[in-house]
């Protein structure tokens, strides 16, 4: 059952409701405050320095900075389905201060190391009192109107999703109303409604409700699919691609030695090349030659290439495991992120053979290419590795959500879940 803190944080976007970016605000000036009197009276009472020495203003300012920066991410983060802003607060903290000392150092900015020690302290205790006192304020239940697609939401959690037997007002604790808006309703429901609306009651659509909370899409509710709502922006599009060709220069002299040194390993455990090409599928179902580090043996390789690949797959080498582990081998595909056939993130590449019998399976199977393909991706730091046509499915409806939802925080929540695959291994096979 999805928890209610959850619940109410990824609904808090669909809702478009004022009170909960009041609430945010409020809570943001609040602690900036408290940090701002907090370092202040730290200043006066363990250094000599006036409120006026540049070594107390610029570690203020950008310690304020650095927690507002905080406060933003953290906020935005704990939207996305399955997200408790609690487990992203120590990396966004420790980033935005690696921020602060990075500027603070290359500017060559006076500065107090007390003050600057106690911010590093008190920030993210302030951001912890932040983050539960936000919690405090999300109460109340939404009021699901029994039509169209609407029992596997309050499936999710019946404490929190009650369905209205009538048209009116059950309870006093409603802060908002589900409903499917692909189904025609009763003038009484649809009077209903314009009344809630007038209250500034939040009205949410139950595809986009579910989607929310879970991370993917209802396959079987796309009959009427709307291809609009799965156009990603250009221009973000366009962006996105920019700065991983940047990111991806600036990191060369980082993963090349690594991919030489892995490429070498490989040589000297099994005889064949160290690097695997592959026909994939990409965006519009373009095909195109996807690179990795081989983490099999060269006959295995070559023979089942399209095969599923098991636990303890016997085809993979003891190299193999640990870089496929570890998503090392993936490195190589920079290039095709470079070539402009992938991108860092997005759905993964199917092979050629698979995507041809996964279209077969699953009609809407090609929608998934409307982006390019990525190196990591939504599906794959959420449900992990897919076996089958119905495990693919699933993965599908992760990719339909990520499609819909394309945005530079929902690509830096993939970020941050893909470093935590890396460490724990997460859906390798």
């Amino acid at each position: 059952m999805v928890k209610g803190h959850a619940i109410h944080s990824s609904l808090q976007p669909a809702s478009n409701n004022s009170k909960n970016l009041i609430v945010h605000f409020i809570t943001l000036l609040s602690c900036i405050v408290i940090l701002s009197l907090q370092l202040t009276v730290t200043n006066l009472l363990l250094t000599n320095l006036t409120l006026s020495a540049p070594q107390f203003l610029n570690v203020l300012c950008g310690s304020l900075l650095a927690y507002a920066l905080s406060s933003v991410t953290l906020h935005n983060l704990g939207r996305f389905p399955g997200n408790r802003p609690l487990a992203y607060l120590l990396p966004v903290v420790g980033i935005s201060m690696i921020i602060l000392v990075t500027v603070i150092t290359f500017a060559r900015l006076e500065y107090s190391r007390t003050l600057l020690l106690s911010a590093v302290i008190s920030i993210p205790v302030i951001a912890y009192a932040e983050l539960r006192l936000r919690q405090r304020y999300q109460k109340g239940r939404y009021a699901v109107i029994p039509f169209g697609f609407y029992k596997p939401l309050v499936e999710l959690n019946p404490s929190k999703f009650f369905v209205l037997n009538n048209p009116s007002r059950e309870a006093d604790d409603i802060i908002g109303l589900i409903v499917d808006s692909n189904e025609q309703l009763s003038p009484e429901w649809q009077q209903f409604i314009a009344a809630e609306l007038s209250k500034d009651t939040a009205v949410i659509d139950t595809v986009t409700a579910y989607e929310s909370i879970t991370g993917k899409s209802p396959l079987d509710h796309y009959g009427e699919l709307a291809t609009h709502e799965l156009a990603p922006s250009r221009t973000y599009l366009k962006m996105k691609r920019l700065l991983e060709s940047l990111l991806i220069l600036t990191s060369t002299p980082v993963t090349l030695p690594i991919v030489l040194v892995i490429a070498l390993a490989v040589k000297l455990e099994s005889p064949g090349p160290a690097f695997f090409v592959q026909r994939r599928v990409g965006k519009g179902g373009r095909e195109f030659k996807m690179y990795k580090i081989r983490s099999m043996h060269l006959n295995s390789v070559e023979c089942t290439a399209s095969a599923t690949t098991e636990e303890n797959d016997p085809r993979i080498t003891r190299v193999g495991r640990l870089i496929r582990k570890s998503r090392i081998d993936e490195i190589p595909q920079f290039i095709n992120v470079l070539k402009g056939d992938m991108a860092l993130i997005g759905p993964r590449a199917e092979a050629v053979s698979s995507a041809a019998e996964l279209q077969r399976a699953i009609p809407l199977f090609h929608y998934r290419h409307i982006v390019r393909p990525g190196i990591t991706g939504w599906a794959q730091v959420t449900q992990g590795y897919a076996a089958g046509v119905e495990d693919s499915r699933e993965k599908l409806a992760h990719d339909f959500y990520y499609v819909k939802n394309i945005s530079a925080w929902l690509d830096l929540d993939i970020i941050f879940k893909t470093i935590r695959t890396m460490l724990t291994g997460f859906g390798a096979r």
